[in-house]
Protein backbone atom coordinates (compact mmCIF):
# COMPACT_ATOMS: atom_id res chain seq x y z
CA UNK A 1 0.00 0.00 0.00
CA UNK A 2 2.71 2.48 0.75
CA UNK A 3 5.24 1.34 -2.03
CA UNK A 4 5.57 4.90 -3.77
CA UNK A 5 6.02 6.45 -0.58
CA UNK A 6 8.56 3.97 0.62
CA UNK A 7 10.69 4.21 -2.79
CA UNK A 8 10.20 8.14 -2.35
CA UNK A 9 12.34 8.37 0.39
CA UNK A 10 15.55 7.86 -0.93
CA UNK A 11 17.54 8.46 1.84
CA UNK A 12 16.36 6.34 4.68
CA UNK A 13 16.94 3.89 1.59
CA UNK A 14 20.41 4.66 0.73
CA UNK A 15 21.60 4.24 4.73
CA UNK A 16 19.92 1.22 5.36
CA UNK A 17 21.91 -0.21 2.29
CA UNK A 18 25.22 1.62 3.61
CA UNK A 19 24.39 0.60 7.06
CA UNK A 20 24.49 -3.30 5.49
CA UNK A 21 27.25 -2.73 3.66
CA UNK A 22 28.96 -1.48 6.98
CA UNK A 23 28.48 -4.52 9.03
CA UNK A 24 25.25 -3.17 11.53
CA UNK A 25 23.55 -6.46 12.34
CA UNK A 26 19.85 -6.17 10.66
CA UNK A 27 16.70 -8.46 11.20
CA UNK A 28 13.85 -7.91 9.31
CA UNK A 29 10.43 -9.82 8.98
CA UNK A 30 7.87 -9.73 6.18
CA UNK A 31 7.39 -6.32 5.15
CA UNK A 32 11.02 -5.60 6.72
CA UNK A 33 11.81 -8.49 4.42
CA UNK A 34 10.18 -7.22 1.47
CA UNK A 35 11.88 -3.56 2.00
CA UNK A 36 14.97 -5.13 1.87
CA UNK A 37 14.56 -6.89 -1.65
CA UNK A 38 15.75 -5.06 -4.42
CA UNK A 39 11.98 -4.23 -6.12
CA UNK A 40 8.81 -4.56 -4.60
CA UNK A 41 5.78 -4.91 -7.36
CA UNK A 42 2.53 -3.89 -5.87
CA UNK A 43 -1.12 -5.22 -6.61
CA UNK A 44 -1.70 -3.37 -9.91
CA UNK A 45 1.84 -4.52 -10.89
CA UNK A 46 3.71 -1.51 -10.89
CA UNK A 47 7.52 -2.51 -9.76
CA UNK A 48 9.12 0.05 -7.13
CA UNK A 49 12.71 0.20 -5.61
CA UNK A 50 13.42 -0.70 -2.07
CA UNK A 51 16.81 -0.82 -0.57
CA UNK A 52 18.64 -3.46 -2.85
CA UNK A 53 20.18 -5.43 -0.04
CA UNK A 54 18.69 -8.49 -0.67
CA UNK A 55 19.04 -9.49 -4.38
CA UNK A 56 15.35 -10.71 -4.67
CA UNK A 57 11.82 -8.99 -5.84
CA UNK A 58 9.05 -9.31 -4.11
CA UNK A 59 5.30 -9.44 -5.80
CA UNK A 60 1.75 -8.94 -3.94
CA UNK A 61 -0.70 -10.76 -5.01
CA UNK A 62 -4.13 -11.65 -4.70
CA UNK A 63 -4.09 -14.72 -3.14
CA UNK A 64 -2.60 -15.35 0.62
CA UNK A 65 0.71 -17.29 -0.09
CA UNK A 66 0.39 -18.97 3.29
CA UNK A 67 -0.63 -18.59 6.92
CA UNK A 68 0.41 -20.82 9.83
CA UNK A 69 2.53 -21.65 12.85
CA UNK A 70 6.06 -22.71 11.70
CA UNK A 71 8.92 -24.51 13.24
CA UNK A 72 11.77 -23.56 11.56
CA UNK A 73 15.79 -24.70 12.15
CA UNK A 74 18.23 -22.25 11.50
CA UNK A 75 20.54 -23.78 9.00
CA UNK A 76 23.38 -21.54 9.34
CA UNK A 77 24.96 -19.57 12.04
CA UNK A 78 23.74 -15.72 11.51
CA UNK A 79 22.60 -12.74 13.92
CA UNK A 80 19.85 -14.53 15.44
CA UNK A 81 21.33 -17.80 16.60
CA UNK A 82 23.87 -20.69 15.94
CA UNK A 83 22.82 -23.48 13.16
CA UNK A 84 20.44 -25.86 14.44
CA UNK A 85 18.96 -23.62 16.40
CA UNK A 86 15.08 -23.78 16.12
CA UNK A 87 12.65 -20.78 16.03
CA UNK A 88 8.88 -20.64 16.66
CA UNK A 89 7.10 -18.46 14.28
CA UNK A 90 3.91 -17.91 11.76
CA UNK A 91 3.62 -16.70 8.75
CA UNK A 92 0.88 -14.79 6.72
CA UNK A 93 1.88 -12.90 3.60
CA UNK A 94 0.04 -11.82 0.59
CA UNK A 95 3.48 -11.89 -1.32
CA UNK A 96 5.92 -14.30 -3.26
CA UNK A 97 9.19 -14.04 -4.11
CA UNK A 98 10.18 -13.89 -7.50
CA UNK A 99 13.20 -16.13 -7.31
CA UNK A 100 14.88 -18.26 -4.77
CA UNK A 101 18.10 -16.06 -4.03
CA UNK A 102 20.98 -17.49 -2.29
CA UNK A 103 21.30 -17.86 1.03
CA UNK A 104 18.33 -19.54 2.30
CA UNK A 105 18.53 -19.25 6.24
CA UNK A 106 15.76 -21.30 7.61
CA UNK A 107 14.38 -25.26 7.26
CA UNK A 108 10.81 -24.58 8.00
CA UNK A 109 8.14 -27.28 8.65
CA UNK A 110 4.36 -26.07 8.87
CA UNK A 111 2.93 -27.54 11.97
CA UNK A 112 -0.50 -27.63 10.73
CA UNK A 113 0.36 -29.89 7.36
CA UNK A 114 3.89 -30.64 7.88
CA UNK A 115 4.67 -29.24 4.59
CA UNK A 116 8.65 -28.46 4.74
CA UNK A 117 10.74 -26.03 2.70
CA UNK A 118 13.68 -23.64 2.94
CA UNK A 119 12.84 -20.07 3.78
CA UNK A 120 14.34 -16.12 4.36
CA UNK A 121 17.78 -14.92 3.58
CA UNK A 122 20.72 -14.38 5.66
CA UNK A 123 24.31 -13.08 4.74
CA UNK A 124 27.03 -11.83 7.41
CA UNK A 125 25.04 -9.07 9.36
CA UNK A 126 21.31 -9.73 8.13
CA UNK A 127 18.67 -11.90 9.12
CA UNK A 128 15.46 -11.61 7.12
CA UNK A 129 12.45 -14.02 6.92
CA UNK A 130 8.54 -13.68 5.92
CA UNK A 131 8.92 -15.55 9.34
CA UNK A 132 7.39 -13.64 12.36
CA UNK A 133 8.96 -14.48 15.52
CA UNK A 134 7.48 -15.53 18.75
CA UNK A 135 10.63 -14.33 20.90
CA UNK A 136 9.13 -15.40 24.12
CA UNK A 137 9.24 -18.64 22.25
CA UNK A 138 12.82 -18.52 21.93
CA UNK A 139 14.98 -15.91 23.49
CA UNK A 140 17.75 -17.06 22.51
CA UNK A 141 17.26 -15.91 19.55
CA UNK A 142 16.40 -12.01 20.72
CA UNK A 143 19.48 -12.58 22.93
CA UNK A 144 21.96 -13.67 19.71
CA UNK A 145 20.66 -10.71 18.01
CA UNK A 146 21.32 -8.49 20.84
CA UNK A 147 24.63 -9.03 21.56
CA UNK A 148 25.73 -9.09 17.95
CA UNK A 149 24.39 -5.18 18.31
CA UNK A 150 26.40 -4.97 21.09
CA UNK A 151 29.89 -6.32 19.38
CA UNK A 152 29.08 -3.91 16.41
CA UNK A 153 28.82 0.06 17.93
Amino acid sequence: MYAAQLQGNKKIRTEIKRAAENGTPIFAECGGYMYLMNFLTDFDGTAYEMCGVIPNQAVMTDKLQTVGYVAATLDRDCVIGKRGDKIHAHEFHFSKEVADAAGKIFHCEKLRTGAKYFAGYADKNIAASYLHIHFAGCPDAAESFVAACMSNP
